[in-house]
């Protein structure tokens, strides 16, 4: 099947790919609204009506061989909470506090985001569906995210207009057989992928800092970032209250992770810079 979406759509998608450490062929970027399902064949359908889009993706074996869900060694700070027994996510959402930007601006990739994933080994393979903050391009911008079906990373249309102090919201939310991603910046624009669930069963959640091309301290912002009002229902239509976990202790560049409460975790770096100054 071909895809139809306009020259221009695609050249500004392309611009703010978040996924620029992996193989361009790995990486789809999608508008707005776009929808993600599997076939048992291993293609991956994207469809999308309101921008008349559609395209197929068959399995890419070097993509499934470069799958970042199966090396999270680039998360390097995190708080996560595995679901009780029996239940599953049906919303996970919360708010950003956009941090200053790093006093040098080089190469690196920042990927702030809270999410989910299936950890119980139900098929197929792991799924992560997370609304990102990305600093990239000497800049923040802010998208929904699927990574990696198939090896495959999907993101949507990016929202741009997102700076430092800046107020974002996130969310993953779980209804039947698809999951709806949905990333929002301050003055109300949206970026939004769904995914057909595909009987994964989304039983762990975290709020992660990932990071690429780190060449120095200075590549981090020195503020922290702030995840809040962070709430959790599960599959039962109960709100719930996460016994977050720091899963990587202290990082790079004097980082760590605080859980303030239930709701509300920060992640910082250069923190004894920040407490001098």
């Amino acid at each position: 099947m071909l895809s139809l979406q306009p020259k221009k759509m695609k050249k500004q998608l392309m611009e703010m790919n978040m996924y620029k450490h992996l193989p361009r062929e790995c990486v789809l970027s999608v508008p707005t609204g776009t929808h993600i399902q599997e076939s048992e064949q291993g293609f991956i359908h994207l469809t999308n009506d309101q921008e008349n889009f559609v395209k197929s993706v068959a399995k890419n074996e070097k993509c499934d061989r470069k799958n970042p869900t199966k090396l999270l060694k680039k998360w390097i700070d995190n708080g996560g909470w595995t679901i009780p027994d029996g239940l599953t996510l049906q919303k996970f959402e919360g708010n950003y506090k956009v941090p200053n930007d790093p006093q040098l601006k080089s190469n690196q990739i920042l990927y702030y985001f809270i999410g989910s994933q299936n950890n119980d080994g139900s098929c197929p393979g792991i799924s992560i569906i997370q609304p990102v903050l990305t600093f990239r391009y000497n800049k923040w911008f802010f998208q929904s995210c699927n990574c990696c079906p198939q090896g495959m990373a999907i993101n949507s249309s990016p929202v741009k207009n997102v700076k430092a102090g800046d107020t974002l919201y996130g969310s993953a939310e779980v209804a039947d057989d698809k999951v709806t991603i949905f990333s929002q910046n301050q003055v109300g624009q949206s970026s939004i992928l769904s995914v057909s669930r595909e009987d994964r069963n989304f039983d762990w959640i975290d709020a992660t800092l990932e990071v690429y091309k780190i060449v120095s301290c200075k590549n981090f912002s020195s503020e922290y970032l702030e995840y809040s009002s962070m709430n959790v229902t599960l599959s039962n239509g109960q709100s719930v209250q996460p016994f977050w976990e720091d899963q990587y202790g202290n990082s790079m560049c004097t980082g760590s992770t605080t859980i303030i409460d239930s709701q509300t975790i920060r992640i910082q770096h250069n923190l004894q810079q920040t407490q001098q100054n």
